[in-house]
């Protein structure tokens, strides 16, 4: 005969070892997607470094610039990312920030304790809203990088 109790120690230890994977994993994604929008920023502000080095040459008159549109458009593309990326933040607090006031509701009613179903209902209407959200303006500001140094290396290339 199996025992119960040894049964549900198992299923038990099964869903710890599963849980602390799952915090595991979700720590590796969080650190992925600091680290995702750290390389957008910082590739961003150097493209746009590069961008005002190249104006003050300009200035003392080393350099001719051919094409003044493309340095230009390539600037305000990489401006605009890193502004974009800054929302990106913003929705994303504002996710987390709901979702743990779900996640406490969602304990709370684990408990045995009564809930407002329609609060939480709301919560997490406002978390996919907002994760929607963020995901495009991820999407969008690395699409903005990318474009925004494509044009910048075109141009500097065209220097030469």
């Amino acid at each position: 005969m199996i025992n119960f109790n040894s049964m549900k120690k198992k299923k038990e230890s099964n869903y710890n070892a599963w849980n602390e994977y799952l915090n595991n994993t979700k720590e590796r994604t969080n650190y992925a997607i600091r680290r995702f929008d750290l390389l957008i920023i910082s590739i961003s502000g150097g493209g746009i470094y590069i961008l005002f080095e190249t104006l003050r040459e300009f200035k003392t008159n080393n350099i001719i610039i051919e094409n003044p549109k493309l340095l230009l458009y390539s600037g305000l593309l990489l401006i605009i990312a890193i502004v974009i990326n800054l929302f990106s933040q913003y929705t994303g607090y504002w996710s987390n920030n709901f979702e743990e006031k779900y996640i406490n509701l969602e304990l709370s009613k684990i408990k045995g304790e009564e809930i407002d179903k329609e609060q939480q209902k709301k919560l997490n209407r406002k978390v996919k809203t907002l994760n929607f959200w963020t995901e495009l303006f991820n999407i969008s500001s690395l699409l903005l990088m990318i474009i925004g140094i494509i044009l910048l290396t075109v141009f500097n290339f065209s220097l030469f």
